[in-house]
């Protein structure tokens, strides 16, 4: 009689700190990091499972023993993984939200949240930006935990401007794509933070011209290679309405006629630089008021924002000393921010901007805010007013 042969299961060590895939195929892991073989092998994210500790009942908290199972390895090999969660929920809420809140249209939001992205991780400044952008909109989203956001975009955005300042010496076919998108960063940056602000107006109108100087400085490096984001994906977050502007011709009928007014009488008062420093500043406007008045959409963000690079640098000097007639076109230039509801990034700006220069302006300038005081703290849809 044969005796029966019975199948004996071939012994081997247990590996308890294996990686979790290994765990799961239920396969002996050779415990290689950051990549066990069978990982490399078949091509999967390794994981080993996290580290576990014990306390003595007599034990601080301070003095925690560890057990052998640990995601960091061996005790001989330093830990070099660590995962930024903080990082990963900003990249996250910029991709998933922020990004679409960039554009008013909706076929050009995967610019944001796709190709800008893929950039971003060749270039740390770029990078670093979003993460700054993203951090400064949930400041706005969620407004307990405001100040930790808060905190975390200005982190960002100074790191983004030292590591610009150290990467970027000369602009070329390499990088203008990412500093071209960089300073579509800085812009709603800016303009949030100065939202934010909760300070003086003399503080607040100070911290808006140092954003607005920190832009204006960019704008140069970016404006010459402008054939190239033509000919790039980057073309298509250029809004129409800016797309062969002419300001150097305004409209024959405006809508502030009562700012151009306000110039003809200053022509008597102030000495030929300043005279045509208001008169380059409202001039800029009227094109602007114009344009976005006969858009069958509203303005772009890329049409308000862009009264900022055109006017002189001797009008952001007369702004800067609180000269009354900077104020009062400065003022006018809020009801803009007041008809583009749809930008965060916007939201609440023209009501600063119009406290400033209610609270600086002198008494007998006053009457010169009248306008644009109408026109902010009006109920309904300024654009449908008949200019006057």
């Amino acid at each position: 009689m044969e005796h029966e042969r019975t199948k004996v299961r071939k012994a081997h060590k247990k590996s308890r700190n294996g990686c979790l895939p290994c765990k799961a195929r239920h396969v002996k892991c050779d415990e290689t990091k950051p990549n066990c073989v069978h990982c490399q092998k078949y091509d999967q994210i390794c994981a080993y499972p996290v580290r576990k500790t014990q306390r003595s009942p007599n034990d601080s908290p301070d003095q925690i023993i560890t057990t052998p199972s640990s995601v960091e390895g061996p005790p001989s090999q330093p830990h070099d993984h660590v995962l930024n969660i903080d990082h990963l929920r900003l990249l996250h809420h910029f991709t998933t939200v922020t990004a679409k809140t960039l554009t008013a249209d909706p076929e050009d939001q995967d610019v944001h949240h796709t190709h800008a992205i893929k950039l971003a991780f060749d270039f740390p400044f770029l990078l670093e930006g979003v993460l700054a952008l993203a951090a400064l909109h949930l400041s706005r989203l969620e407004p307990s935990f405001r100040e930790k956001y808060l905190a975390q975009a200005q982190k960002h955005h100074a790191a983004a401007l030292s590591q610009f300042r150290s990467d970027i010496t000369d602009l070329d076919a390499s990088n203008f794509e990412a500093v071209f998108y960089f300073a579509a960063t800085l812009d709603p940056y800016s303009f949030a933070l100065s939202v934010n602000d909760r300070d003086s107006p003399v503080n607040l109108l100070d911290n808006m011209i140092h954003n607005f100087a920190l832009t204006r400085r960019v704008r140069p490096m970016v404006s010459q290679y402008y054939p190239w984001v033509q000919g790039s994906e980057l073309h298509r977050i250029v809004p129409k309405d800016v797309q062969g502007i002419d300001l150097k011709h305004p409209p024959s009928e405006t809508e502030l006629s009562k700012l151009r007014r306000f110039s003809e009488v200053t022509q008597h008062i102030y000495p030929a630089d300043i005279n045509e420093a208001y008169g380059n500043a409202i001039q800029t406007l009227e094109v602007i008021f114009d344009i976005a008045k006969w858009s069958p959409k509203p303005p772009s963000d890329s049409l308000v924002k862009i009264w900022i690079y055109f006017i002189t640098p001797r009008f952001l000097e007369l702004l800067s000393e609180r000269q009354p007639g900077a104020l009062v076109i400065f003022a006018h230039y809020a009801v803009l921010f007041k008809r583009s509801p749809h930008y965060w990034f916007f939201d609440g700006l023209a009501e600063r901007i119009l406290g400033i220069a209610t609270a600086l302006v002198p008494i007998e300038w006053s009457a010169w805010l009248n306008w644009p005081k109408e026109q902010i703290r009006a109920e309904h849809n300024p654009q449908e007013d008949t200019p006057k």
